[in-house]
């Protein structure tokens, strides 16, 4: 048993050895010899075939390492799309070996996690720059997307507002990362910053049809639920606010008013929620939950989870 743990521990040594070997002779390649160019373009390749040889031995901090040496080579070449891909492929080995330990509930430093964030930061600029906006974007929302699963909110909504401010000429794309950035807010508990954006994107989508119907049906539940959780007084709710309670409030399903997006049955059960609510019934807020469940997005069953903490008469506010 030894004897296996030693080899295995000496093969890791020796493939070290050889990786560093490997590292040194492709950094060689960039000294400035006499009356010779260094050979980028080759030393680039070299250090992309390191990185995709150390990604596959599921050595992430090392093969980001080398990403980064060929986005550097990259950016010398003026290859910017390189140069963005290189970056934004280091930002993932990074997080990778944060997540390792995140998921193991090992303690970090949070170095990796900062090294991955700045270098997409440098992928999202080289695009930005060059005017690729669409490109920029699409690092904006991965790097949001992977903070979100550290738990980082605040640091996510840094990079979807950002990419939403990209977005300007993408009024769909850019009404999608309006509903992420909401739903970081209700993650931090903004509440309230929430729904003032959930309620623009309701506007904005009224009467148009496809993909922007089925987001404002989402938007819709979320602002109802919103809504009953800040129980906020009847006679100080903004216009747009009374409206969305008397969609619900109606005795018969009104497709043309609720949505054709909207599931007959979870319109009958948000009916039956608001009246709970208002009767502060919460025994019935609490038997209509697991019937409601499956026709709700995750966010949504959060927000029924703070729904029902808000108006249990045995704990303390949430707001």
């Amino acid at each position: 048993m030894m004897s296996s743990k030693q080899d295995k521990l000496d093969h890791l040594d020796s493939r070290s050895h050889e990786l560093f070997s490997q590292y040194r002779i492709v950094a060689g390649k960039l000294k400035k010899r006499f009356m010779k160019k260094p050979n980028v373009r080759e030393a680039s390749d070299d250090y992309g075939k390191l990185a995709n040889a150390l990604k596959n031995e599921e050595n992430p901090q090392y093969a980001a390492l080398c990403f980064s040496a060929m986005a550097k080579c990259d950016q010398i070449l003026g290859d910017v799309s390189g140069e963005g891909e290189a970056w934004a492929n280091a930002g993932r080995q990074f997080l990778i070996a944060e997540d390792i330990l995140f998921t193991g509930g090992y303690p970090s430093y949070g170095d990796s996690l900062d090294a991955g964030v700045q270098c997409f930061l440098l992928a999202i600029e080289a695009h930005y720059k060059q005017g690729n906006e669409v490109m920029a974007a699409m690092f904006c929302l991965e790097i949001a997307h992977r903070l979100k699963h550290f738990k980082k909110f605040h640091e996510a909504l840094t990079f979807l507002n950002r990419a939403a401010d990209l977005q300007n000429n993408k009024p769909e794309c850019q009404l999608q990362t309006m509903e992420e950035i909401a739903l970081c807010k209700i993650r931090l508990r903004e509440y309230d910053s929430a729904l003032s954006i959930i309620s623009k994107i309701t506007s904005e989508t009224k009467g148009k049809e496809g993909p922007y119907a089925v987001l404002r049906q989402r938007c819709e539940v979320c602002q109802l639920l919103l809504l009953l959780i800040l129980q906020i007084p009847r006679n100080h709710l903004k216009a747009e606010h009374s409206q969305v309670l008397s969609k619900f409030s109606k005795d018969v399903l009104d497709t043309s008013v609720v949505g054709p997006g909207m599931h007959g049955e979870l319109y009958v059960l948000l009916q039956s929620l608001l009246i709970a609510v208002e009767d502060k019934c919460y025994k019935e807020i609490e038997d209509i939950q697991p019937i409601m469940w499956r026709y709700l997005t995750s966010i949504q069953q959060h927000l029924y989870s703070l729904l029902m903490e808000a108006h249990n008469p045995h704990r303390q506010s949430i707001l």
